[in-house]
């Protein structure tokens, strides 16, 4: 490690005790208690959680405290800003570079070479980070076994999400693992060192090289991949066949479902399930199937294992599903698994999207017969996330351009609303939350109006007791009800709930 002359010298000492932390959140609470502002590229630290203990220390102690343990140097100005990078790059953001340029009078050590073209310097960094040695477990009491376990998240890195279904990939060993739908991962590696390679569809692949000293966990983030088309390769799904023995299962993600053409503008994750082999539709202009010969009340639809039972909207032109909601969707259509009790025909479990864990987002579109908004964000950075989207319908008109008297009268309507929250007890705990509700009205030429609705609260209890083993304790409640109301003096309304559980 190469340490830089101190610009702003100053004698106040601070003291921090800090466990089991990322590298960001260290660096957040030494700003916020020095007053110092501290740049650094995201892609020079690994994200394992590391531990800091400082007493009475400089600033120039602290940060040589800091990144003891990594191949980084710093300088620190008289402004109170810190620069920590690589020793042979700097990723010149544009906070940063207008900063050099105001500062270029001042003599800098060592010579750090500053490069013109950011494409470059991403480059270059990116490699130093994959090729970087992460040490896991004590160095100093290694682990007496042949292999350890190694755990731990594979997530975006735009949004701090899990990514379901990415596959991790020992080198040495020549075993993989697939990352659950929480992104959590545990595979057993060799003691030593090991080359992981971590991959999923629609992400740029990436490796990390692991000394392994005992059990331990680490976070691998992964970018979007937007390649320049060149070639057309078209690979089977080897890995799937090798790393499960789970027959008759379709995998769909959010990213799948949004390619496929959509009516009215709206992506619909029960139309995407009619292109799979084996699937039919029960009729037209409607979002029921049928799988192998099976009839649509034998299928078992669960949203993040709340019991859907009826996935329709507008006489079947929409499905029950905010698209922008889901995260992934699996049909199981043969040997299906025994958690879900036993079904005929088959079972769609369709999970929805943690909230954007790193800043708040939201969107909003108008169609021509539906209207929506989705919000996303932190609610306690690197703790609670919210998701939370709503969609409703203005159809009416449109009935109204019919021609015929009769059905000029009729309307329909739905709406409904999706509402999601995650929170991190510790690194071991994570509490869930997730609420939906839906409800359609319609009535067609006459005096009756049909009115069905969806209710649905699951909560989810997610423990880690070790890198082997980690248990998920699921509870909700879900409801269906049915009504139909006629005109005074004409038919004799009445209501039905006709599932609750």
């Amino acid at each position: 490690m190469s340490v830089q002359p101190l610009l702003a010298q100053e004698n106040k000492v601070y003291s921090f005790q800090m466990r089991e932390l990322k590298f960001e959140t260290i660096v957040d609470s030494i700003q916020s208690k020095t007053g110092y502002r501290i740049y650094f590229d995201p892609l020079s630290v690994d994200t394992l959680l590391q531990s800091f203990v400082v007493d009475s220390m400089t600033i120039e102690g602290v940060i040589q405290t800091l990144i003891s343990s990594k191949p980084l140097q710093f300088y620190i100005t008289k402004q109170k800003q810190i620069f920590i990078f690589d020793r042979a790059t700097v990723l010149m953001s544009e906070e940063l570079a207008k900063f050099w340029r105001q500062t270029q009078n001042e003599k800098l050590e060592p010579a750090a070479v500053l490069l013109k073209q950011q494409e470059v310097v991403v480059k270059t960094v990116v490699e130093q980070s994959e090729n970087k040695l992460i040490e896991v477990g004590s160095k100093e009491k290694p682990s007496n076994a042949a292999k350890i376990t190694l755990a731990g998240y594979i997530k975006d890195v735009n949004d701090g999400s899990g990514i379901v279904g990415a596959t991790v990939y020992a080198v040495n060993t020549k075993v993989g693992v697939v990352t659950d739908p929480f992104g959590f991962f545990s595979i057993k590696i060799p003691l030593g060192r090991t080359t992981l390679n971590i991959s999923s569809a629609g992400m740029k692949p990436s490796r990390r090289e692991i000394m392994a000293y005992g059990d331990g966990q680490i976070i691998v983030e992964l970018k979007e991949n937007v390649p320049t088309l060149k070639a057309v390769t078209i690979v089977a799904e080897k890995n799937s066949n090798v790393r499960r023995m789970q027959m008759g299962v379709e995998k769909l993600t959010a990213r799948n479902i949004k390619l496929v053409p959509v009516l009215l503008g709206e992506p619909d994750v029960l139309r995407v399930l009619l292109t799979l082999p084996g699937v039919t539709s029960v009729g037209e202009a409607s979002t029921g199937f049928n799988v192998r010969g099976g009839s649509t009340d034998q299928n078992l639809i669960l949203l993040n294992d709340a019991t859907i039972y009826n996935p329709s909207h507008v006489f079947g032109f929409f499905s029950a599903f905010n698209p922008d909601q889901i995260k992934s969707a699996e049909l199981y259509k043969s040997a299906i698994p025994e958690r879900y009790g036993g079904r005929l025909s088959s079972v769609l479990d369709i999970t929805t999207r943690d909230g954007n864990a790193k800043k708040w987002t939201g969107s909003a579109g108008i169609g021509p017969l539906t209207s929506k908004f989705n919000l996303e964000g932190p609610i306690v950075k690197d703790k609670t996330t919210l998701l939370v989207g709503a969609r409703t319908s203005y159809s009416d008109w449109i009935i109204k351009q019919i021609p015929d008297p009769i059905y000029k009268k009729s309307s329909a309507s739905f709406y409904d609303v999706n509402l999601h929250l995650s929170h991190k007890f510790s690194k071991k705990d994570d509490l869930y939350l997730t609420i939906y509700k839906s409800a359609d009205q319609f009535r067609l030429g006459n005096d009756t109006t049909f009115s069905y609705a969806n209710q649905n609260i699951v909560a989810k209890w997610k423990h880690v007791f070790n890198n082997k083993l980690y248990s998920t304790l699921t509870a909700g409640q879900d409801e269906y009800s049915y009504r139909v109301k006629g005109d005074e003096g004409t038919v004799r309304g009445y209501q039905t709930m006709a599932c609750k559980k």
